[in-house]
Formats: C-alpha cells, sequence, structure tokens
C-alpha cells in the first residue's frame, strides 16, 4: 500500500476527540466481487494470485462508561488497523484454493461497545483495553467442487452475518458448504468456538465455552429484486453448570426472512425487509449460589423487520420508513426467546454505516421487548446520508428482564425489587433518537485497488421512562475509516 502522509496524519489528529461507528466497509475477496475485471494499459488481463487488503478506523466519542446507561459518562476512542490478505490457486478469475485471513491491531480505551465490531451480543465477554491484536479470520476454501462453480467447501475461523445479526454475526471455527446460483444460495455449516485467538484476553468466556452449533440457510430470488428464504440453527451448550455462566440451553432456532429493494410495484412502497424467528428447547439453570435445576423448558418467538418508501423525484431523495419489532411474553425466567452470544442486534449493509434495531447507542437483546418507531433518511449528495430516527421501546412484562444494558448497580436493585414484589415501575423503557449524518469519498484508483474514505458523525439520546431509574442519557461519535 502506497503511503499518504498527509491523509494518515489528518485521520491520527482526531484520536484525541471522541469515537463513533463508522461505516463497515467490507475488505477481502468479496469486497470488489461485482468490479469489472482488471485490464492492464496494453488491453490484457492480469493474472491475481494473491491480494493485500488494508482497513484503518479512527474512533472517538463521549457517553456512559461501557455503554451501560446510567453509568457515569466518560469520553473514549480506540484505533484499529485491519490488514487482510487473500492467496488463489491457480488465479483469482477461477481460483479452485484460496487461503484467506483478516487480523485486528487495536488500541481501545474503554470496554465501550461498540456498533462496528462483530456479534457485541456477548455482554459476559472480557473486552480488551489497550493495545492488543485478534486473529479475526483464517481459513481455507475449495471453490468448483466437481468443477461447479455453483459449490464451495471451506474450513477454519471465518464470519458468518447477514443484513440483520439476529442469527448470526461473528467469526468461529467451522466447516461451511456453500451453494449460490443466481436465483437460490445457501449454506451449511458445523461450528464451535475454542479461543478467542485475542493477544490479551485468548480464553472465551464461561457462556461460549463447549457450545456446538448447526446452521442453516436457503435464500430464493422469486424475482428480479424480491427474496424469500428460511434460516435454521442447532445449539448445543454443553459447557457444565457454572454460576457464571447461569443458562445453558439445547435446542432449535429456525424462522424465515423476506426482503426486497426497489420495488416498483406500489406507491406505497419500494422496499421491506421482515424477519420471523422462533426457538425452541430445554434450558439449565444455575444460580448465584451454584445450585443447578435442569430440563427447563424454554420457547419463544420475534418478529422485527422495515418497510419503506423512497421519493426519487424530491430533491434529496428522502426515505420514509416504518420500522418494528416484537417479542414473546416469557412465563418465567427461563422461558422467551433470546440471542445467544455469537447473535447481535445490528443492522450491517455493506457500503453503508452499521447500527441498531433501536439506535447506534442501545443494544437490545430482544427478549421481552416491544420496539416501532420511524426513519427520515436523505441523501443531500449522492455520496452523502442524513438520517433521524425515532424509537419506543417498551417491556412485555414490566416485571421481566430489562432488554438493554443498564449499570450493574440499578439492575440489581429491580432485580431484588421483583423479587420481594414491591417493582412498581412500569413497561416504558423510553424513546430513542437518532441522528446520524455519514459521507463517503468518491474512490480513488491505485495499483488497480480502491481507496475508500469514509465518515459518520453520529448523536443519540435516550429519554429514559418509567421502567428505568437511570434518567436520561445520550451518546456523541464521530468515526473515520479508509479501506485501500
Amino acid at each position: 500500500m502506497k503511503a499518504h502522509p498527509s491523509l494518515f496524519g489528518a485521520l491520527l489528529m482526531l484520536a484525541p476527540l471522541y469515537t463513533a461507528f463508522a461505516a463497515e466497509e467490507i475488505t477481502g475477496p468479496e469486497a470488489d466481487s461485482s468490479e469489472p475485471v482488471r485490464v492492464g494499459a496494453d488491453a490484457s488481463t492480469p493474472v491475481i494470485t494473491s491480494e493485500f487488503f488494508n482497513k484503518l478506523t479512527v474512533q472517538t466519542g463521549y457517553g456512559p462508561e461501557d455503554s451501560q446507561v446510567g453509568r457515569s459518562r466518560e469520553s473514549f476512542y480506540s484505533l484499529r488497523y485491519e490488514p487482510s490478505f487473500a492467496w488463489y490457486s491457480p488465479e483469482k478469475r477461477w481460483a479452485k484454493w484460496m487461503v484467506y485471513g483478516r487480523l485486528w491491531l487495536n488500541y481501545d480505551s474503554s470496554q465501550t461497545a461498540n456498533s462496528q465490531n462483530e456479534s457485541t451480543n456477548a455482554f459476559d465477554r472480557e473486552q480488551p483495553e489497550g493495545w492488543y491484536a485478534e486473529l479475526r479470520e483464517l481459513y481455507v476454501k475449495r471453490n468448483l467442487l466437481g468443477d461447479d462453480p455453483r459449490f464451495s467447501l471451506s474450513a477454519g475461523r471465518q464470519r458468518f452475518a447477514d443484513d440483520y445479526g439476529i442469527w448470526w454475526d461473528d467469526s468461529i471455527e467451522s466447516l461451511r458448504f456453500d451453494y449460490k446460483d443466481t436465483f437460490a444460495k445457501g449454506f451449511f455449516a458445523v461450528a464451535q468456538k475454542f479461543y478467542n485467538y485475542n493477544s490479551d484476553v485468548n480464553r472465551l468466556a464461561d457462556s461460549e465455552e463447549r457450545t456446538t452449533y448447526l446452521m442453516g440457510e436457503y435464500a430464493y430470488r422469486w424475482s428480479e429484486n424480491n427474496w424469500a428464504g428460511t434460516r435454521v440453527m442447532y445449539e448445543d451448550d454443553h459447557s457444565g453448570h457454572d454460576p457464571r455462566d447461569r443458562y445453558d440451553f439445547t435446542g432449535m432456532r429456525y424462522g424465515l426472512f423476506f426482503k426486497a429493494d426497489n420495488l416498483q410495484v406500489s406507491p406505497l412502497f419500494s422496499d421491506y425487509h421482515l424477519e420471523l424467528a422462533a426457538l425452541d428447547g430445554k434450558v439449565d439453570n444455575t444460580d448465584g449460589n451454584g445450585l443447578t435445576t435442569t430440563g427447563h423448558n424454554a420457547s419463544g418467538w420475534a418478529a422485527l423487520g422495515e418497510i419503506g418508501k423512497r421519493f426519487d423525484d424530491l430533491p434529496w431523495t428522502p426515505r420514509l420508513a416504518l420500522r418494528g419489532g416484537l417479542t414473546d411474553k416469557p412465563s418465567n425466567e427461563n422461558d422467551g426467546f433470546r440471542l445467544n452470544t455469537i447473535q447481535s442486534d445490528r443492522i450491517t449493509r455493506q457500503g453503508s454505516y452499521s447500527t441498531r434495531l433501536a439506535s447506534s447507542f442501545v443494544s437490545l437483546d430482544l427478549r421481552n421487548l416491544s420496539y416501532y418507531g420511524f426513519a427520515v433518511e436523505t441523501r443531500p449528495t449522492p455520496r452523502s446520508a442524513l438520517d433521524f430516527r425515532l424509537t419506543e421501546l417498551k417491556l412485555r412484562d414490566a416485571s421481566g428482564t430489562l432488554p438493554i444494558r443498564v449499570d450493574g448497580d440499578q439492575r440489581s436493585a429491580r432485580n431484588q425489587a421483583i423479587a420481594q414484589g414491591s417493582n412498581g415501575n412500569g413497561k416504558h423503557v423510553g424513546q430513542m433518537l437518532d441522528l446520524n449524518y455519514y459521507w463517503k469519498m468518491f474512490p480513488v484508483a491505485l495499483d488497480g485497488k480502491h481507496l475508500d474514505v469514509n465518515t459518520l458523525v453520529s448523536a443519540s439520546y435516550l429519554n429514559a421512562g418509567n421502567a428505568l431509574d437511570t434518567g436520561d442519557d445520550y451518546q456523541l461519535t464521530v468515526g473515520v475509516v479508509i479501506s485501500y
């Protein structure tokens, strides 16, 4: 990668400011899969046998400590250099073999949850602070199985992700079989985490140890812009009983999804995304004294999505969207829908910025919850966005689990009041207001690759309701990402 002293110097000067959740630009062999084949000056097609990618992220912000509502506010920042490489044999265009690796070289000033980080749902996972390195991906992929370009097989630590993270949003050791055709795609994988591969915190959290996953997906494109599909996950937590890993779940998760973009079939909407998910299994519960009860029935469901309308003929091409989600009402602490440690509440779309289901600030466990709201998204210029979002959060059961991260002392006080029957608070968690400005530089071609720069400025405010004793809270963030 060529050096650009003035550009990198300006970015590093932002480090003392306060971090953001900048856009999640994807680097690696998938990043330019839709780009035309590179052509040399003599009109020849170069033979590519290896590639090296770079991403530099500078993030800074001001908000509650460790992103827990109700804690004292602090400034935080992080720096991340993310190199990745790919090796192809015999060459990239028709590679039978590929080896891919991705590394994090990080500095984090605190444990504040970051919506750019994969799998931010594992709240009991120890987050490293200061300087550390982590191997995020390293796998071998065999393409052209049976000389058919639709089939491939990969093994190693690899990332699982989708537009919504409620099914998978993490890197995990796995054996994965993929199918990809013009009108259909899918995969099947068996996976289990063994280590974090982190120089500072290598040991897994108790809730992540010895848990095996069988995962699968099938999606069908039934028209030019419409997709429908199904997903399934079998989860077997055989980690043993420990108070630090209170709930051990074994059972099935299954669901359907429907999504579309750029529709012209109705004047009322131009896009939609609907996710339906359910779980059914058994839970072993270990309390704080180490007493374990086994075989509790656990079932639950969640439905979430949004529907939007883009007005392409108006200035700034505004998009109006209705957003919402609903879970079941748990009958007890073991029952009800919940996310596991490789899932998250993130919404990630390639080429855009990452956010959460409710906002960039408050992360949801998607349990004992209903939310609804609207969004106004605009494009002041072809490569910028100015968005406003308002979301209402409510509990299904006023005495049930809070689905957001709050200060530990206040959570304990609430749980004690519930146990004593003196909890008088209501179901209203509050309203989330989000204002985001995103800018993306026109990519610059350097040595056959693209240099991309993007910036995100975000302001989030929680107007606390009667289910919280924390009071109102807010977070301000800004971040810059360079990828090459």
